[in-house]
């Protein structure tokens, strides 16, 4: 495979291409680049190249999203096309993306978004006459619950 010799023009184009929902090997093709080489670029770091070429793929996934609705608005489509079309594209956008549109089901705290435990003593002669029967009611449901037939 032939050396590709990065332009500043090129790989711009590159990244309003994929910003815009386009494949890296759609937007190669269309050049006569081999992809290979702009993925050098990206692991090179030429000219910054890999800071904007990460931005375009997060505004490409942006871009599927839009897709995905029109593709849902489809009416020369079945529903079995629609679906692995749009599937296909999530897929892709949640392993792009994980926070934003991954499926993970936040049960921990994470550096984002910490869960935080709030602990209060009570001092039952705080308590109300009302708020005393509920937690006598709770106190016993689990005693019953807790007994052996």
């Amino acid at each position: 495979m032939t050396e590709t010799r990065y332009t500043r023009e090129f790989a711009d184009e590159v990244c309003r291409r994929l910003a815009e929902g386009a494949s890296l090997r759609e937007v190669c093709r269309d050049h006569g680049i081999p992809e290979s080489s702009v993925r050098q670029w990206v692991r090179d770091n030429r000219d910054n190249f890999s800071v904007r070429y990460q931005t375009a793929r997060v505004l490409q996934v942006e871009a599927w999203s839009d897709l995905i609705i029109e593709i849902g608005n489809r009416d020369d489509l079945d529903a079995p096309e629609k679906r692995v079309r749009i599937d296909s594209l999530k897929w892709l956008m949640s392993r792009i993306v994980p926070k934003k549109w991954g499926d993970r089901l936040l049960v921990a705290g994470d550096v984002d978004s910490p869960i935080h435990h709030l602990h209060k003593q009570v001092n039952l002669s705080d308590l109300s006459d009302a708020q005393l029967d509920t937690l006598d009611k709770f106190t016993q449901s689990l005693l019953i619950d807790a007994t052996p037939d």
